[in-house]
């Protein structure tokens, strides 16, 4: 190329790596036809590759995230559990590529801390998502609405719960965030390159997507959400009679899981037709054909999996997400791949520098995936990838785990459980392979590398020899 490419990054917030109906990775009979409703998604995986082993470092969105904007992991970073400590960094994607040259603008969710730290953007038009943070949206909201508040319908932020949006479509956040991402490119620096990050809150809760959605799914056959043999030992008896609105842990009615689904699966089919919408905006930008675009979610949602919601978990719910990658028309690079390699988060910022031509620092830990672009069976890449969260819901829902391209080992460290999973044959995890004799050695193998990572990180999961339990206290800061 002869001139810088422009970027825009787009991410969803608790988007499960399998509701992309163009996802391979997802089994036919789980989604159907697919059930999946995502045409603006699957014309970038048609268009540019999908990583199917893309996982996020630390399945929540603080730790996440400072992660992306890094290009560290959850240790180096401060980021290995949800915690409120102020963002401070040496440096981040966007300030790096300001520094370069780019003209750098945030549409959407940051979840930064405080909540105005423009972290390297130059400017941040926000809708946070949280409640009681007054932000650009909110205000929006109610001067054009009368006083109108997001959660008016009195569904909760973390709830299970789910309704239709209450309010018309074009008040809906996902609408609005689109029409100021939209106004960026009309009124963009023409003379500088841009990098140019959408952050959807949705599909995160609340479940409320506008009544055409709601119905789009209201009348489909959606499956139970698999429960695995090992739920009970792994969790016992510990599910409430009666769970509250933001339950991490609850078995709840089949219609109210239903539910659920139909909000969740309407909230990401209206973030897709919007990304229809915001593309071509950017087709209609003065250089938009020079543009690397990026789609990724920061964690995944459990939406009952094994009786878990929320995230923070080491399943494929929780800690698989979407990864999509689209390059400009000249890149000579094959379309329509499938990239089955384990990668990041962390890969997004070297990946972002490696196509622009800016340096990449050398404390990022993150790789380029344009390595596995040009080769995806390339000897040097990495053949684990070690994600991790600490305790939040629970003492005891702290987790480690790794996977490669066809298995998954979680550990968690207060209990000692351990898991194994045979992802090819078992997708949805429900059959724990740790106890099986046939499995002995490599789960030795697994825990092998797993006490090599860990060795030496202060909360004293590992001595080098063997994996060591630790009270929620003790580790996780």
């Amino acid at each position: 190329m002869t001139e810088r490419p422009n970027v825009l990054l787009i991410t969803t917030d608790q988007h499960r790596g399998d509701s992309i109906g163009a996802d391979p990775a997802c089994p036919s009979d789980r989604h159907g036809d697919p059930l999946v409703h995502t045409p603006n998604l699957n014309a970038l995986v048609r268009d540019g590759a999908i990583f199917t082993r893309a996982y996020t470092p630390a399945p929540s969105s603080i730790p996440a995230r400072r992660c992306l904007w890094t290009g560290k992991r959850p240790a180096s970073v401060d980021a290995t559990t949800y915690h409120g400590r102020e963002w401070e960094f040496e440096s981040t994607l966007p300030g790096l590529l300001r520094e370069a040259g780019y003209q750098t603008r945030l549409t959407g969710k940051t979840h930064s801390i405080p909540a105005g730290n423009h972290f390297g953007f130059e400017e941040t038009v926000l809708h946070s998502g949280l409640s009681g943070l007054e932000d650009d949206y909110s205000r929006w909201l109610a001067r054009e609405r009368d006083g109108a508040d997001e959660i008016g319908h009195g569904v909760g932020r973390n709830s299970w719960d789910a309704r239709p949006w209450h309010l018309s479509e074009r008040d809906h956040p996902t609408n609005w965030t689109t029409d100021r991402a939209i106004e960026f490119f009309e009124n963009r620096d023409p003379t500088r390159p841009f990098f140019h990050y959408v952050s959807y809150v949705r599909p995160h809760q609340p479940y409320d997507p506008p009544q055409v959605y709601w119905d789009m799914y209201a009348d489909r056959d959606i499956a139970d959400p698999p429960v695995g043999e090992w739920a009970k030992e792994v969790y016992g008896d510990r599910v409430p009679d009666h769970p509250g609105l933001n339950a991490w842990l609850a078995d709840l009615p089949t219609e109210v899981v239903r539910r659920a689904r139909i909000g969740y699966y309407g909230s990401v089919t209206h973030v897709d037709h919007q990304l229809n919408r915001l593309l071509r905006a950017l087709g209609r930008t003065d250089g938009g054909e020079n543009t690397l675009v990026i789609f990724a979610s920061d964690h995944g949602d459990m939406l009952g999996d094994h009786n878990l919601w929320r995230k923070t978990f080491a399943y494929e719910g929780s800690a698989r997400v979407p990864l999509l990658v689209r390059f400009a028309p000249d890149v000579e690079y094959e379309s329509g791949r499938v990239i089955d390699r384990p990668v990041g988060l962390e890969d997004v910022l070297p990946t972002v520098l490696d196509a622009t031509g800016v340096d990449v620092p050398t404390s990022v830990e993150g790789s380029s995936l344009i390595d596995l672009l040009s080769d995806d069976r390339r000897t040097d890449w990495r053949s684990t990838y070690h994600g991790e969260h600490g305790p939040c819901y629970d003492p005891e829902t702290g987790t480690q785990f790794l996977v490669d391209e066809t298995t998954k080992y979680v550990w968690h460290p207060t209990t000692g459980k351990e898991l194994l999973f045979d992802l090819e044959a078992d997708p949805y995890e429900t059959r724990n392979l740790a106890a099986e004799d046939a499995r002995a050695d490599e789960l030795e193998r697994w825990r092998d590398d797993l006490i090599d990572r860990l060795e030496g990180r202060p909360e004293g999961f590992s001595d080098g020899e063997r994996l060591r339990t630790v009270t929620a206290e003790e580790g996780w800061g």
